[in-house]
C-alpha cells in the first residue's frame, strides 16, 4: 500500500515538474520576443532613457507584474 502511493505521488510530482518546465520554456520563448520588440520600441520612444534590463522590472513594464 505505502509503496503504491509512494509510486503515485511520484508520478504526480514528475507530472508537475514537467508541466512547469514546459511553462517556463514557453515563457522563456516569449519573453526573447518581447524584450528585442520592447528594447527596439523603447528607444525609439524615449532615446535619453536607458531601458532597466533586470528580471523584475521587465515583468513590471511588459505584464504589469
Amino acid at each position: 500500500m505505502a509503496q503504491d502511493l509512494m509510486k503515485t505521488i511520484g508520478a504526480l510530482q514528475d507530472a508537475a515538474v514537467g508541466r512547469c518546465r514546459k511553462r517556463i520554456e514557453d515563457a522563456a520563448l516569449k519573453a526573447k520576443g518581447l524584450l528585442r520588440a520592447g528594447e527596439q520600441d523603447e528607444r525609439e520612444s524615449h532615446p535619453e532613457k536607458r531601458p532597466s534590463c533586470g528580471v523584475t522590472s521587465i515583468l513590471k513594464r511588459k505584464h504589469g507584474l
